[in-house]
């Protein structure tokens, strides 16, 4: 029988087909939902920190460096805070050991750089004294501040720069002036050698009247970095030189203590590195309170600049009797010195670090007196005093406090002295001589190193 022929216009008529599932169509289905379903099951995965601090284990090598010797102070003392012996290398000037049980001296003219290892690395300290001028060696920094230093004929400094290892190192000196910041070219991106010291007489490279503050930021290798200060009376006046301690950082309140017994020209340069104007209020600090004499007026700071004031007159008042420092509070952080005239002597009380553990020192010979003060609660401080061969010929225990500011005459015939602060925090200085007068701040011990967190990282 033959099929029907369609007619014009219309399509045949297509025979029915039911479409059946296979196994490919059932799991294109079941797939995506179990997906679905798997993904709703899961939390979000919590990121961990990605940094931790570093951890603090036992020191193993310390460095020390020493600046170059000034006119009769060309004695190098080293000991051990932590009563340890040993040998320490002399890396400069010229490679040398120094057998240490007790205190041990060395006499260079030139920078020196002390290295000890093992257990002798922690508690390692020394100094350069001599002829009514002293300072401490210190650990190589990443920033110091020094405040007042000087520029010219009458008054002027020399920044000193010793890089202790082999490769070069590069600073940037930062100079702030009495209206704001000074462009100095020449100190900036300063690469000094292997081995080598570099020095800038600050009245050759940027001549100024006026008080200057410093920063020195280390952005390659390491620096020691110490300052030299003269004060000349022009006319066969008095000459006398001392090295002005650093600063670690500028702080909102500071404690400036180490002015010795003798009454003398006193002039505070503040500096402060911020971007507003400081506002900084000033208190005289007794061995028994803290107060604001009239006539103390407070101090402003333009900003990036620095300011000095005469307080002669206000410090030889009958007011300020028995002065031993000053307390500054400012409105934002500055940093802070007083430089001392004396008898024909040249000294410095800087703002130092307040103390929260065990500090130590060598002490150059003759008298000396520790000075505590800006305790935040009461507490105990402990110090120990030990003789050339590194025996104990003192012991005492201090309690202080909150206005409590004691100034201690310390037994004579000793050359090292440890301080050991608990239950609060202190300001220390030392003052040394007569003769003369040289005023070393204390500050923590570095007892053990930091090792840095590093582990695997997932990209």
């Amino acid at each position: 029988m033959s099929e029907p022929t369609p007619r014009p216009g219309r399509r045949a008529a297509q025979p029915d087909r039911t479409r059946r599932f296979g196994p490919l169509d059932l799991l294109a289905v079941v797939i995506p939902l179990l997906t679905i379903g798997a993904l709703a099951l899961v939390g979000p995965v919590e990121d961990e920190t990605s940094s931790r601090p570093p951890a603090e284990v036992a020191l193993t090598r310390t460095t020390l460096v020493c600046p170059a010797a000034l006119p009769g102070a060309g004695t190098v003392a080293v000991a051990s805070a932590t009563g340890r012996s040993g040998d320490v290398a002399i890396r400069q000037p010229a490679e040398d050991t120094l057998a240490l049980d007790g205190t041990a001296r060395d006499a260079t003219r030139r920078p020196v750089v002390l290295q000890a290892e093992g257990e002798l690395a922690a508690g390692l300290v020394a100094g350069r004294y001599g002829d009514g001028a002293a300072t401490t060696c210190d650990l190589p920094s990443p920033e110091q501040w020094f405040t007042g230093v000087g520029a010219s004929a009458e008054h002027g400094s020399v920044l000193e720069l010793t890089n202790p290892d082999r490769g070069p190192a590069v600073a940037d000196v930062g100079v702030l002036g009495p209206d704001g910041p000074v462009d100095v070219p020449a100190m900036r991106g300063v690469t000094v050698p292997g081995g080598r010291t570099v020095r800038f007489d600050l009245a050759a490279v940027v001549p100024q009247r006026a008080d200057l503050s410093l920063r020195v930021v280390v952005s390659r290798g390491r620096l020691g970095v110490h300052v030299t200060d003269l004060v000349d009376e022009l006319g066969g006046g008095v000459r006398s030189r001392d090295w002005l301690p650093a600063q670690a950082a500028p702080a909102t309140t500071s404690y400036l203590v180490g002015l010795g017994g003798k009454p003398g020209d006193r002039v505070l340069a503040v500096g402060n590195p911020g971007d507003d104007e400081a506002r900084v209020g000033l208190r005289v600090v007794t061995k028994g309170s803290e107060f604001t004499p009239a006539g103390l007026e407070e101090v402003t700071v333009p900003p990036g600049g620095t300011t000095s004031v005469d307080l002669s007159g206000v410090l030889r008042s009958r007011a300020a009797r028995g002065a031993i420092g000053l307390r500054l509070e400012s409105s934002s952080p500055v940093t802070a010195a007083m430089r001392t005239l004396a008898s024909g002597d040249l000294s410095h009380a800087v703002a130092a670090e307040p103390l929260e553990g065990h500090a130590g020192i060598v002490l150059p010979r003759g008298p000396a007196r520790l000075v505590l003060a800006g305790a935040e609660q009461a507490g105990v401080v402990t110090y120990t005093l030990r003789d050339q061969r590194g025996r104990e010929v003192a012991r005492e225990r201090v309690e202080v406090g909150p206005g409590a500011s004691p100034r201690i005459k310390l037994p004579s015939g000793a050359t090292q002295l440890d301080v050991v602060v608990q239950r609060t925090t202190v300001v220390a200085a030392v003052e040394v001589g007569p003769p003369g007068l040289a005023v070393l701040p204390l500050s923590d011990l570095r007892l053990e190193g930091l090792v840095a967190d590093v582990r695997p990282a997932l990209r």
